[in-house]
């Protein structure tokens, strides 16, 4: 580890985030036009609205359809915000306690806890048969080992979506998993005031 980057990780928690803010901003400049969300009130991960940026958000309510059947990894506010567009929802969640609030919040999707082992959380699809879903969201813990699991459940012409892709091991992903899907990627501020990227893969 260089000395820069060795003093950079030891900002303040905030001053951190925006030093990283700005590096990704110079490298997609149009994020710019999300940074409204910074200045919402009242954000909260089960408020209604995925934990992603905007760009990513709008994308994905433009693919989304009624009575579509979507498997994901990682509860919270796009279960709630999901249900509410009429999609048929099968969410895992490690977290006894979240799920608990999660089904209090959106009562009609089934939500489960599965423990936060990597064998157990990423086998919690293996039920289901290959090219069932319309839509599979990777965007809980281990994320890398749940990506491929996932992908053979995604209908043709259907959806994987991976968030947080400009995170370098998530990156790495991005460029090199998939092949002959086509992927579009987002980048923009998220309701916790960084600018992250979320990545679609439309399987062919």
């Amino acid at each position: 580890m260089t000395s820069l980057t060795s003093l950079v990780l030891r900002l303040p928690q905030p001053v951190l985030t925006w030093v990283v803010n700005t590096r990704t901003l110079l490298r997609r400049p149009t994020a710019i036009t999300t940074i409204g969300v910074v200045f919402r009130r009242n954000l909260k991960a089960d408020a209604g609205a995925p934990w992603w940026n905007d760009r990513a958000i709008r994308y994905f309510g433009q693919q989304l359809r009624p009575g579509d059947r979507v498997f994901e990894w990682g509860s919270g506010a796009s279960t709630v915000w999901l249900v509410s567009r009429g999609a048929k929802v099968t969410s895992i969640e490690h977290d006894p306690g979240w799920v608990s609030n999660v089904r209090a919040r959106c009562p009609e999707a089934d939500v489960r806890t599965v423990p936060e082992n990597t064998r157990e959380y990423v086998a919690a699809i293996d039920e289901f048969e290959d090219d069932s879903f319309d839509v599979v969201i990777v965007d809980g813990i281990h994320r890398p080992e749940c990506l491929p699991r996932g992908a053979a459940k995604v209908r043709p012409g259907g959806l994987l979506v991976l968030d947080d892709t400009d995170q370098r091991q998530l990156a790495r992903l991005r460029k090199s998993s998939l092949p002959g899907w086509k992927k579009m990627s987002f980048t923009g501020f998220k309701a916790s005031k960084d600018v992250r990227e979320t990545t679609f893969f439309r399987r062919p």
